[in-house]
């Protein structure tokens, strides 16, 4: 990829210490005004000394900034955001798009340049992408919709583009009067709770709107993504409330739980519910936009849909799926070039090919880890996902201060992320709390019971072999394993819970999976890759090096 290049040229060209980056925090403001100023000019005119003085620095300083954390000049940077903007509104479009007009809406008044700069850029005309478009929207339902096909808006950006979430006025039978009361309390309840989460759009549509009784019909007027609805029904002095979510678009249920209560306790049983709710469809919705990007070709798919599909990969915890996964994220990033979670995303995928062990030259994906997510941290410092994903990065790299700050304020910010506990829960485990990591890797787990995954399994094994509980160590561990394969690299210690246990033969036919891995493994390297105490380390040496590997 080219932003690839263009990083790895930086690293070379002269000194870069990426410690002092991080110990310096630069928050450049002239960058996020300037990045804030392009995106309200992508259908307007501007040029560099709009910019300069918008932003009240030199020019000199304004490159400057805009070459070190987005690898591309200013105005170069708002020519590909016009474009990803252009490219939006043709993937949207119909029989009454088109593209001499989206052009001008976006400032191409050269039309042939426009197509030669867009099939540069994306690797088709614009005409191929407009075609497709019809194709697709003429296969798709037929289901009304109350916007006008033919208008041309400002693409969304990353923090725009999120999925949208309607949260419909319950159905109620209940003859009690204070029980029908508690349909319109749940729903904003609910709606209260999701308005939290920063990376969903909440939509409350007024309850007079929809007198229908499937909620599947409302989804034109609505305009959401996703809608969660539901029912009440009483019998006796008992309710029973049953909360489905829906994917607008394919009619499918996403999500469905039902939940029993008293009349006498109508407060306790709202507020059970919104929390099993605000637990249960986060993952789900993740799950579904996943399988929404996959279902689409990589042509189709803007800077959301890729980092969407890079998802499985980002978390696949092994270095094959990290290089794969940064092809797609480095691919969104060139389309939108101020995208922070796939700028964050990235950044913790060269810090994985660092910890597994998954590169011929550490020092330089280090490097890449800590500068894309200084960028990310620039771009947003508050989406939950980027700061989980730079804890993550600042782990790798030993900062663990720096990386506690970072996961403090994600819990804070959202509490039901799945990943900031597997992230604290690591954390922990390098910091040598093990006791504290253990119970972090569990309230994963109660927030995603379905299964835990290979990372946390890995997680709970190395916080219990830092608590010298080599059994429960080698069994999570072999678990992790059998979940996914692909992660050898955690022969590393299970190796070494092995020999603490006296189970020699297991113990060498975990080193020789770990030769398969690597040939060229040492002691040295995998102590090097590794942020855990000195007294972690120290054990993980002792016992590879009795069992043969070289130093």
């Amino acid at each position: 990829m080219a932003l690839r290049g263009q990083f790895g040229q930086q690293g070379r060209a002269g000194p870069f210490d990426p410690d002092t980056l991080v110990r310096q925090r630069p928050v450049p403001r002239d960058l996020k005004k300037a990045i804030g100023y392009i995106r309200d000019h992508l259908s307007g005119k501007m040029s560099i000394a709009d910019l300069v003085a918008h932003c009240g620095v030199s020019e000199r300083t304004l490159r400057k900034h805009f070459r070190k954390f987005m690898a591309v000049s200013p105005l170069k940077c708002w020519r590909q955001l016009r474009l990803a903007a252009a490219r939006s509104c043709l993937l949207e479009g119909s029989n009454k798009t088109s593209i001499t007009e989206v052009a001008t809406r976006f400032g191409f008044s050269h039309f042939s340049r426009f197509a030669q700069d867009y099939r540069h850029h994306f690797g088709e005309t614009p005409s191929s992408t407009l075609q497709r478009s019809r194709i697709s929207g003429h296969e798709r339902s037929s289901r009304p919709r109350n916007d006008d096909a033919g208008a041309v808006s400002v693409a969304p950006n990353g923090s725009r583009d999120r999925p949208s979430i309607a949260v419909l006025p319950l159905q109620n039978s209940a003859a009690d009067p204070d029980c029908r009361a508690f349909g319109e309390y749940l729903a904003d309840g609910m709606a209260t709770a999701l308005c939290r989460v920063r990376s969903l759009a909440i939509i409350v549509p007024k309850p007079s709107r929809f007198r229908l009784t499937d909620p599947r019909q409302c989804a034109p007027d609505v305009g959401a993504r996703y809608l969660l609805a539901g029912r009440i029904a009483q019998a006796g002095n008992r309710l029973r409330v049953i909360i489905r979510l829906l994917d607008a678009e394919t009619d499918a249920q996403v999500w469905g739980d039902s939940y029993d209560g008293e009349i006498k306790n109508l407060f306790g049983l709202a507020d059970r519910i919104t929390e099993s709710v605000m637990r249960a469809i986060l993952p789900q919705i993740r799950g579904s936009e996943i399988e929404r990007a996959r279902r689409k070709r990589p042509e189709d798919l803007a800077a959301y849909g890729l980092t969407m599909r890079a998802f499985a990969f980002v978390f696949a915890s092994n270095p094959a799926a990290a290089k794969h996964a940064l092809d797609l994220l480095y691919r969104a990033i060139e389309i939108e070039p101020d995208y922070a979670p796939a700028t964050s995303l990235a950044a913790w995928c060269h810090a994985q090919l660092v910890l597994y062990n998954g590169t011929p030259s550490p020092a330089e994906d280090r490097k890449y880890a800590l500068l894309l997510s200084e960028r990310a941290g620039i771009l947003d410092p508050d989406d939950p996902l980027v700061l989980t994903a730079r804890c993550a990065v600042h782990t790798m790299a030993g900062q663990l201060d720096h990386a506690r700050a970072l996961i403090s304020r994600t819990l804070e910010l959202d509490p039901t992320l799945i990943w900031s506990w597997e992230r604290s829960g690591w954390l922990n485990a390098y910091s040598g709390n093990a006791e504290t990591a253990i119970r972090d890797f569990e309230q994963a787990t109660k927030l995603d019971p379905r299964r835990p995954n290979a990372n946390r399994l890995t997680g709970l094994g190395c916080a219990y072999f830092d608590a010298g509980r080599y059994e429960e160590a080698a069994r999570w561990k072999r678990m992790a394993l059998r979940d996914d394969p692909g992660t050898a690299w955690i022969n590393r210690s299970l190796s070494v819970s092995y020999a603490r246990l006296g189970d020699r033969l297991a113990a060498l036919e975990s080193i020789e999976a770990l030769r398969r891995y690597s040939p060229d493994l040492t002691i040295n390297k995998i102590v090097a890759s590794l942020p855990f105490t000195q007294d972690f380390l120290n054990r993980v040496a002792e016992g590879l090096d009795d069992l043969g590997l070289s130093p």
